[in-house]
């Protein structure tokens, strides 16, 4: 898996936004729809939205080590090597769906593509066995990512993630092995949150339906 690699799309991509600030510009736009959403912290909401997505694509070559370093001590580095690796082609090879802007929009769109990724290896194992397989819990993190992204194109690549993830999430003779593994569910307390991407001061919260 090429981390580094991973690593250079987003340098690229925060220097993008450095030199133009397209993507606050258009989280400003957006805003009003946003606050309908998301709890944003005042004076000032689009700073802390920068800071969080910053934080959440950062996030994700220390997920994508983590679950590597985790996998390989827990035996099950076979059954999360092809989730590792869609999850690297998302930035070094993104899908049709995703513009090609070298932007902070369009990392951050491949951003969630993976976190979704990790979430949905997790998501299968907690429907079957009431625990989760990696140490990750970014559910919080990947709503409000939907939101920002917008409720139709979200959905979009959640319905990608999905159907990509089903692929070998269903591959019985794999998940047989795996989901008999001991010391997997040591693996369940989450190192990597969504909580881990603010502080008490510009924390980013959904909003309750009323």
């Amino acid at each position: 898996m090429t981390i580094a690699g991973i690593r250079t799309v987003i340098d690229a991509a925060l220097e993008h936004e450095r030199a133009t600030g397209a993507f606050r510009q258009l989280l400003t736009q957006r805003l009003p729809a946003l606050r309908e959403k998301l709890l944003l912290p005042e004076p000032d909401p689009v700073d802390a939205l920068m800071t969080f997505v910053v934080n959440y694509t950062e996030s994700v070559p220390g997920s994508l080590n983590l679950v590597t370093a985790v996998s390989k001590r827990l035996g099950f580095f076979d059954y999360a090597a092809p989730f590792l690796h869609m999850a690297e082609d998302y930035f070094l090879r993104p899908p049709d769906e995703l513009p090609d802007d070298g932007g902070l929009e369009a990392l951050l769109d491949e951003s969630f593509l993976a976190h979704r990724l990790l979430e949905e290896v997790n998501d299968h194992h907690i429907r079957h066995l009431q625990r989760p397989l990696l140490p990750l819990d970014m559910t919080e993190a990947n709503l409000i990512v939907h939101y920002l992204l917008g409720d139709d194109f979200a959905t979009r690549l959640e319905h990608l993630v999905q159907f990509t993830a089903a692929q070998h999430l269903e591959k019985e003779y794999v998940w047989s092995r795996v989901k008999a593994l001991p010391g997997v569910e040591s693996s369940a307390t989450a190192l990597v949150s969504s909580h881990s991407l603010t502080d008490a001061n510009t924390a980013i919260r959904l909003r309750l339906a009323s």
